[in-house]
């Protein structure tokens, strides 16, 4: 996914508009990041506008929200500056402050390092099947995102963005 990415930065939702289109045109929504680590394209401490088709919003879905916290894996905007995130909603990944304990998940604190849920990913990309001697192997016979380990499903951002710059130094 991060290939795919002209755009990638961790931030929080700050405002969303939509913005009518003319002449018969389906319009656009506005989502405005505040980006508070920028990784490749984008500048930290800065506010970054995602334009989006308005159709990817229909029927009231609300894709984002006002104060949402996430990793975004963006394609490079389109000349008319639309753009979305790569393999779809899998490449706006949640992220959250971690907590001490599962008893504490309310309790979180400001100087809590920040985790990358990267169940949503695991939820959202397609995996084919494989065949096995001319017999469908059932998606039952592997695990599910549920069936592993919580730690394994998250990471520290710290982690996550330290992996995606030194990939991108090494396609350079």
């Amino acid at each position: 996914m991060s290939d795919s990415a002209g755009v990638i930065f961790i931030g929080e939702v700050t405002a969303i508009r939509s913005v009518n289109g003319t002449n018969g045109a389906s319009g656009i929504v506005e989502v405005d990041f505040r980006v508070d680590q920028a990784v490749r394209n984008c500048t930290s401490n800065s506010t970054y506008t995602l334009r989006e088709w308005a159709g990817l919003w229909a029927a009231g879905d609300q894709r984002y929200r006002t104060g949402q916290r996430l990793l975004m894996l963006l394609h490079a905007p389109g000349p008319s500056g639309i753009s979305s995130p790569v393999g779809g909603m899998a490449g706006a990944i949640p992220v959250r402050a971690s907590t001490t304990s599962p008893d504490t998940a309310s309790a979180t604190t400001a100087s809590a390092p920040l985790i990358a849920d990267l169940r949503w990913v695991g939820t959202h990309l397609q995996r084919p099947l494989p065949y096995t001697s001319s017999i469908l192997v059932t998606a039952q016979s592997f695990p599910s995102v549920s069936d592993t380990s919580t730690a394994a499903q998250q990471a520290p951002v710290s982690v996550v963005v330290g992996m995606l710059n030194s990939w991108q130094r090494a396609n350079q």
